[in-house]
């Protein structure tokens, strides 16, 4: 037996008692200090939400005055948010607002806030549609996170820009706005756009899989005309987040697919109204974005049968391991591209023909449109200021897609820089570069990346 054995069986009951208390005050002390930390972090964070609603009060409202303004109704035959009008319908799409809502992020998110309420004063749109990634409420500073789990919160704070603006506005959800370890899933934060106290918020749940990863952003709007004939379907689909709720998952970036039934759902309600030409926003990439880049890609980037160049550039990076430029969906599953989801063989020219165009984000810096088979490939103008390192210093990406519906139901889409088309200042909050683009070697003029 040691000395210190020895000495612990011949001490005084008193003193082995005070001995032992020692050990379990450690880790009550410790689970003490965490349970502090939490909730200061937490006050903290709501204070700094409090400070940035108040920092969105402060702007005037869109001046809709002398504008024959498009109010939405719900539609008695379909139940779908209807726009009627024999005018253009002007729609701004945002996408990858990245709204961090933490004590991290704060100055960046009003960096955020003064760009997009800078944009919906000058353009005035009918409609605004979000196309995902309108939070990014991760730990903070740690990936470039806002330092709140409040997802809840920081999704109120991005709401609270559209309705003090008075601008109609729907969503879609990308794969930041529930992340694993966010306060409130992704059926719960669609309550919330739903709650009736928004004014302005049009989103309404036309269709959820309520499966373990519930599909919950699936809506359609109808432009139609004074007559009553639909112009275009305005198709918003959850392309959902990760494979399943791990870590994992995320750190693999392991996206998930618009799934076969949300598919199925979006098809059969179109062709209840007579297939009418849709255009769709959602925030992941199919598979197709990428197919279409090499195709192009293959071609040295001439055209080719199946697919046409329009504008913009792919500046993202390129990764090591798959050697592209599109983060789509299912990337990781070891398939034919053409074979990882079914929308648009489904919804394009070999299924219901419906589709016209497709609309999304998640790639910040991409900015690319293309013709695939018939159908538009488009990516949208980013607000991200804080995901990716040093972004909030890149002006050349920011700012707004215009999608307009005209009154003979033709679309058009033009790409309006935040600085140079809407006069946001380059010298506000920090200083902002436009005369290129992010990465290193990138070609601001439209040229494709070689």
């Amino acid at each position: 037996m040691s000395r210190e054995k020895r000495a612990e069986k011949h001490m005084a009951p008193e003193a082995k008692k005070k001995k032992r208390g020692l050990w379990w005050k450690i880790p009550l002390w410790i689970i003490i200090v965490a349970v502090v930390l939490a909730g200061s972090a937490m006050l903290v964070n709501y204070g700094v939400s409090l400070h940035l609603r108040h920092y969105i009060s402060s702007f005037e409202p869109v001046d809709y005055s002398g504008v024959d303004r498009v109010v939405p109704e719900i539609d008695p035959e379909t139940g779908y948010y209807t726009f009627t009008t024999d005018r253009d319908l002007k729609i701004m799409m945002l996408t990858d607002i990245h709204l961090g809502g933490g004590f991290w992020s704060r100055e960046k998110d009003r960096k955020t806030v003064y760009e997009i309420i800078t944009m919906l004063q000058k353009e005035k749109p009918d409609l605004v549609i979000l196309d995902g990634d309108n939070t990014f409420a991760v730990p903070g500073p740690v990936y470039n996170g806002g330092g709140t789990l409040n997802n809840y919160m920081a999704a109120k704070d991005v709401i609270t820009i559209f309705n003090h603006e008075g601008v109609y506005f729907s969503t879609v959800f990308g794969n930041h706005d529930t992340e694993v370890f966010g306060y409130t899933n992704r059926q719960d934060l669609g309550k919330l756009y739903m709650n009736d106290r928004f004014e302005y918020c049009i989103f309404d749940q036309n269709y959820t899989d309520d499966a373990g990863l519930p599909s919950v952003t699936n809506q359609i709007m109808l432009v139609k005309g004074t007559d009553g004939k639909i112009k275009k379907a305005l198709l918003l689909v959850d392309s959902n987040a990760y494979v399943d709720n791990s870590i994992q998952a995320v750190l693999d970036w392991n996206y998930d697919i618009i799934r076969d039934s949300t598919v199925n759902w979006a098809a059969d309600s179109l062709e209840d109204l007579g297939c009418p030409k849709t255009v769709a926003f959602f925030h992941i990439p199919t598979s197709e974005f990428r197919i279409a880049y090499e195709e192009l890609e293959a071609n040295g980037w001439k055209d080719t049968k199946n697919t046409k160049y329009i504008s913009g550039v792919w500046d993202e990076l390129v990764d090591e391991t798959t050697h592209s430029r599109i983060w789509h969906g299912g990337i990781t599953k070891d398939v034919p591209l053409a074979d990882i989801d079914k929308f648009f063989e489904a919804m394009g020219p070999t299924g219901i023909d419906a589709l016209e165009a497709c609309y999304c984000g998640h790639d910040h810096v991409n900015n690319a449109m293309v013709n695939y088979k018939g159908v538009d490939l488009c990516y949208g103008y980013s607000i991200d200021n804080l995901a990716y390192t040093d972004i909030n210093y890149s002006g050349a990406q920011r700012g707004a897609t215009i999608i307009t519906i005209g009154a003979d139901g033709k679309r058009k889409t033009e790409y309006k820089n935040a600085y140079k088309d809407y006069g946001v200042p380059t010298n506000e909050f920090v200083d902002v570069y436009t005369d290129h683009l992010l990465y290193e070697g990138s070609k601001p003029n439209g040229v494709l990346m070689p």
